[in-house]
């Protein structure tokens, strides 16, 4: 893209863009560090049309992966994004997979692993791959930092990332941080609104745990990211790929937002990194029960960030519950605040249970919308919903149809969260 249109980020909810800027002249992010979750960070800011240096603390990318044979024994349905791509290009398949990935986790070549990294880092014109470079210093300028490497090269950059095991580079920028940290959470312990604010999600030991905005950012300050937040994933355990790699992609998704907006972390908008993320596949809801291959994917994926459905996340092993009916009093809450004119609706409507008579009509009250809704479906049901069985305006509306119709009619997702996941008015 040769121009950039200033407000085309406002159109990041509607149609999902694939940057956040465009090609430029300098640098504007910088990640130290040699492993996976340098990888990652590096490779997503990238990815988002932002100018990244990858400081290699070392000759090798990802030591850890150069040994012998591999195997990653994980949860299915929990790899995505940046880990997804290079499991499917040591597959050679075209689209992601998850019982692919499963395969190719359990027997990870090392030879077919560093093809797979070096195939990826081909195309991102926008990253620049140092080895072998220490940081000697690292100064605070008035909007920049200015990083001076053993070859005696000064870099001015807008952000920086540690991505080190040993996270050193904190000590050499002399930054005083808050010891204050809220630990990750378990994924299905978090509340409607922490839910809004998830940019990562992944498995430590037997259980899933979740990324915030807020455990990114326990580790930011002007611009300078370590992973202080989420120190758990600092461990040398290659069980943690998967999530480490997922963390990695937000971090330099948050990384490129900040470096392109010129913005602090406070002005980062939720929906708009949530919807960078997605863009390139990342897997921030790993329902059990939904595999990446699904049609109607990310429409799930946005319906779970809005939290309209208050039990959805109930279940310990964190499923969608997708024939699960919908009732009219476990929705009406969060009506009431996305579309205030369904306060009316409910006035004159009541039952237990959803039928298809009952939520299209919800929706054509709150979309403002006709008859043509209930036409479309009917003639979309088997060939582009792929719903099963026949449209019956008597039948009780599953889960899974309730939100992919609402995602298509009625998009709760872009309503706007402020970074505590409240919807903003």
């Amino acid at each position: 893209m040769k121009y950039l249109i200033s407000n085309i980020f406002l159109l990041l909810l509607i149609v999902a863009q694939p940057c956040f800027g465009q090609k430029a002249k300098k640098p504007q992010v910088l990640v130290y560090g040699s492993d996976l979750l340098a990888f990652s960070v590096a490779v997503q800011s990238a990815k988002s049309s932002v100018p990244t240096i990858w400081l290699v603390d070392g000759e090798q990318l990802m030591p850890e992966f150069s040994g012998g044979q591999i195997q990653i024994e994980s949860m299915t349905h929990t790899d995505g994004g940046i880990w997804m791509e290079i499991l499917m290009e040591m597959a050679l398949a075209k689209s992601p997979d998850d019982s692919l990935a499963t395969v190719v986790k359990r027997e990870m070549n090392p030879r077919l692993f560093q093809n797979a990294v070096e195939k990826i880092l081909r195309k991102l014109p926008q990253l620049t791959v140092i080895r072998g470079e220490d940081v000697l210093s690292i100064k605070r300028r008035k909007r920049d930092w200015e990083v001076q490497v053993s070859s005696k090269h000064k870099h001015v950059i807008r952000c920086i990332v540690d991505a080190s095991q040993q996270q050193a580079l904190s000590k050499l920028a002399a930054i005083s941080w808050d010891n204050n940290i809220t630990p990750m959470q378990p994924l299905g312990t978090l509340s409607l609104a922490q839910v809004r604010t998830l940019v990562a999600a992944g498995e430590i030991g037997d259980s899933l745990y979740s990324v915030q905005l807020e455990n990114i950012f326990a580790g930011e300050k002007e611009g300078f990211f370590d992973f202080r937040g989420v120190a758990e994933l600092l461990q040398d355990d290659l069980a943690l790929s998967p999530f480490r790699a997922a963390v990695g992609q937000a971090v330099g998704a948050t990384a490129a937002y900040l470096a392109f907006f010129k913005t602090s972390a406070d002005k980062v908008d939720v929906r708009k990194l949530q919807t960078e993320l997605m863009t390139y596949k990342a897997r921030i809801l790993p329902y059990q029960d939904v595999p990446i291959s699904d049609i109607h994917f990310y429409a799930l994926q946005r319906f779970g960030l809005a939290s309209v459905l208050p039990n959805l996340h109930k279940d310990e092993s964190f499923r969608f519950q997708k024939d699960e009916h919908v009732s009219f009093k476990e929705v009406e809450p969060i009506f009431d605040r996305l579309y205030s004119r369904s306060q009316l609706w409910f006035l004159d409507n009541k039952g237990d249970y959803f039928q298809w008579k009952d939520f299209l009509s919800l929706i054509k009250f709150v979309g403002l919308r006709g008859d043509e809704i209930s036409q479309q479906i009917e003639k979309e049901w088997s060939a582009r919903l792929k719903f099963e069985g026949s449209f019956d305006e008597e039948a009780f509306v599953s889960r899974y149809q309730f939100a992919i119709i609402m995602d298509k009619y009625a998009n709760p997702y872009v309503k706007a969260v402020n970074q505590q996941g409240d919807f903003i008015n």
